[in-house]
């Protein structure tokens, strides 16, 4: 690594010819310190477990060097030649550095991945759109967002885009952040971001790309749990364009749909009584989806409506359409019957986890998440990683048999 060792920080900062912006950083890597890191990239993505020692080693090593963040963003962003898989990696290990060491990056290694970040959302492969948009999402929040107050705005004008890689690196992007930092998003300064994010979000429910409508329906998705007051106010309007998309033929716009019909009905039922007779169709019918995984966030339903009084007043005239759906969701599949032969063992003797005798709900979801967040901020805890590891196991064992086993019971 000679070449990258040898290599100062190099940047030359230009004004922003169209005025009002940061200024433009500009930094070239050696093309020898680009070979080797190309070369450490490679052998990194060698599954003996010898290599993976020594290339972890050098990866180390190189931390040292503020230069090496440089090249990876680099290859990222800029080396398209290359292949999808090798950039795509470089961006996850500076994902990984970004999550150590961003408070101790120079302030111009920080401006200029910041700036490449935003200049690669766009890129033709969706690998690399996906890792741009994770790395934004963790320098956002390792850094705050406070501190990067032009992004938010950059990405709203984004979404506008009339080129659709650019629309959905910027709407994948805003997902991730929606994900990662709603508690930020509704307490950003006195800008409140969420003012005009919510009401854009629901501009794109009906976009004619279906990826793009996914992502705007999961992006407002994220503040429903959050009461948020962004949401609120357009509370109607976002139930409206549900409704419009409810019968939608992409299987993760309407897998998104029932999730938030799901949290709206245990958050805001008011607001969904005038319509419950309605959601109650949908829902027997989104229960017989083809797609397992629509069908798994409709069942979800049952539940929340048989806790609310005025809802099971509502369910009770759907019963003789309703349990014929769950017994029929209770047959063993021939993948069920293939696990059971393969657990034949006498595990009687052994007392069944929490999570494997009950359902999925989306506060128990959110619970978690708080509880990996914190982990993450303060140190992780062997209580806290136990119940993040059964919270993952149950949500990958539960399937329409279990849950309509649970609701017929």
């Amino acid at each position: 690594m000679e070449a990258l060792y040898r290599r100062s920080s190099g940047f030359v900062a230009t004004s922003d010819k169209s005025g009002g912006g940061p200024p433009i950083m500009n930094w070239q890597p050696d093309e020898a310190g680009l070979a080797q890191i190309i070369q450490l990239l490679k052998e990194s993505q060698i599954s003996k477990t010898e290599v993976q020692k020594a290339v972890q080693q050098k990866l180390e090593s190189l931390n040292q060097y503020p230069d090496f963040n440089n090249y990876l963003i680099f290859v990222l962003t800029k080396l398209m030649s290359e292949d999808e898989p090798t950039r795509s990696l470089s961006g996850l290990i500076l994902k990984n550095n970004v999550k150590a060491h961003f408070s101790s990056f120079p302030d111009e290694v920080k401006a200029f991945i910041k700036q490449e970040c935003v200049t690669a959302i766009g890129d033709p492969s969706s690998l690399i759109r996906a890792t741009v948009g994770i790395l934004i999402t963790t320098i956002a929040k390792k850094g705050d967002l406070s501190n990067w107050p032009e992004l938010l705005p950059l990405l709203s004008q984004l979404m506008d885009s009339p080129d659709f890689y650019t629309c959905e690196g910027a709407f994948g992007a805003l997902q991730k952040i929606c994900e990662d930092l709603a508690d930020q998003l509704d307490n950003v300064g006195p800008s409140q971001p969420l003012n005009y994010l919510i009401p854009k979000f629901l501009q794109f429910f009906r976009h004619q790309h279906a990826v793009i409508r996914s992502h705007a329906i999961a992006c407002v998705n994220q503040f429903i749990i959050y009461r948020s007051q962004a949401l609120v106010t357009h509370m109607g309007p976002f139930v409206e364009n549900l409704f419009a998309v409810a019968g939608d033929e992409d299987s993760e716009v309407r897998k998104n749909v029932c999730r938030a019909i799901v949290m709206l009905l245990e958050i805001r039922t008011e607001q969904l009584l005038p319509s419950i007779h309605s959601i109650v169709e949908y829902m027997l019918l989104r229960t017989q989806d083809q797609d397992e995984s629509v069908a798994l966030e409709a069942c979800e339903v049952w539940l929340t409506l048989a806790e609310h009084p005025h809802c099971v007043e509502a369910l009770s005239p759907y019963m003789n359409r309703l349990v014929p759906v769950l017994l029929n969701g209770m047959k063993y599949s021939d993948t069920d019957m293939m696990t059971l032969k393969g657990d034949l063992e006498d595990d009687a003797n052994v007392p069944d986890r929490e999570s494997s005798i009950k359902p999925r709900h989306h506060h128990s979801k959110t619970h978690s998440q708080q509880h990996e967040e914190a982990a993450e901020g303060s140190g992780s805890d062997d209580d806290d990683d136990d119940e993040d590891d059964d919270f993952a196991d149950f949500l990958s064992d539960w399937n329409i048999r279990m849950f309509s086993l649970l609701y017929v019971t």
